[in-house]
């Protein structure tokens, strides 16, 4: 019989929420001897510069090299920062690996979870979006919290 959850994922943006989440999964990776899952989503949406088209500055193939552009150091960025955290958990005594995509975060986290036969998924209830005041969960917490086939444990 496989021990219960061996494969913890952990959707990881840098926020003060997920380096939370992120510590509650190396204590229990430590504790049930777990393998770490650490995965960040860059989306062309949120490393596009606003208003870089309306504004003129980039169109036609001009806008695809220069979104290219910014997703690339994006990608780049979340590849150190991924990096730095596997070192962070190694530290900890943790053993983790971790995974830059470039899709949408809810979508990204719930395919890879089943792609990486996760049995549980460790995240922050919210992340480096706005946060909106009224609601306990952001968007993306509330669409893995909803939609995800393991369990999934949100830290505040």
């Amino acid at each position: 019989m496989a021990k219960k959850y061996s494969s913890i994922l952990v959707p990881f943006d840098g926020s003060e929420y997920s380096k939370r989440a992120m510590d509650e999964a190396i204590e229990m990776s430590k504790k049930l001897g777990s393998k770490l899952h650490i995965l960040t989503a860059v989306t062309v949406s949120a490393v596009r510069p606003p208003g870089i088209i309306l504004s003129g500055m980039a169109r036609g193939k001009s806008a695809t090299k220069t979104t290219e552009a910014f997703v690339k150091k994006a990608i780049d960025e979340a590849n150190s920062m991924m990096l730095e955290s596997v070192e962070y958990c190694k530290r900890k005594g943790a053993d983790a690996i971790y995974k830059v995509t470039a899709e949408s975060p809810a979508k990204a986290i719930l395919d890879y979870a089943k792609k990486t036969d996760s049995d549980l998924i460790v995240m922050g209830s919210q992340g480096l979006r706005g946060i909106d005041k009224v609601r306990v969960l952001g968007s993306v917490s509330r669409h893995v919290l909803e939609n995800s086939s393991c369990p999934v444990i949100i830290v505040h």
